[in-house]
């Protein structure tokens, strides 16, 4: 019995596992074109050309209109030390950031590291030559307490390069 149940199990891989060699990719001629079945589906291949030179054109206007948007800014300082810092107790610094470019800069996001960090972004596009200002407030929760503290905040903007970093330290006291 156990020889029957084997042998029945060897057939049924056998033919399971057999290559299908019946696989349609063959190319195939039609109104006098050549074509694969598996990358032409039913388009010609001027129907793809085209199809291909649409999407090229509109990468190229997307483009054209990301960098016609972008501008240039500065931020300072880039890290704030607040030297001691009481445990739980918040406090709070204000980052500048200046619009050193001919567009308007839109503040996108500003993320901070970690929980006990919060970002306050401006909402407003900020104007070339104008200043506006990224509030950063920290609090310490208990298990930091007598611990150094460096956290970060990206900022997100339409700025080539899009992201800036910020720094805020200092040491919680124990």
């Amino acid at each position: 019995m156990r020889k029957v149940i084997w042998i029945f199990s060897f057939a049924l891989l056998t033919f399971s596992c057999a290559n299908e060699t019946q696989t349609d990719a063959n190319i195939e001629v039609k109104d006098g074109q050549k074509r694969s079945r598996l990358s032409a589906g039913s388009q010609t291949s001027e129907e793809l050309k085209q199809a291909a030179d649409e999407r090229q054109a509109q990468q190229k206007k997307e483009e054209e209109e990301r960098l016609a948007s972008q501008t240039t800014m500065e931020i300072s300082p880039n890290v704030h030390d607040f030297g001691s810092i009481p445990k739980e107790t918040p406090v709070s610094t204000i980052f500048k950031i200046k619009n050193t470019g001919d567009k308007p800069l839109i503040i996108n996001d500003a993320k901070a590291s970690c929980g006990c960090t919060v970002p306050r972004k401006p909402e407003e596009p900020i104007m070339p030559g104008e200043t506006g200002e990224l509030e950063v407030s920290f609090t310490s929760n208990p298990s930091q307490a007598g611990a150094p503290m460096n956290k970060s905040v990206t900022v997100t903007t339409n700025v080539p390069g899009s992201t800036k970093v910020v720094t805020i330290k200092g040491q919680v006291q124990g």
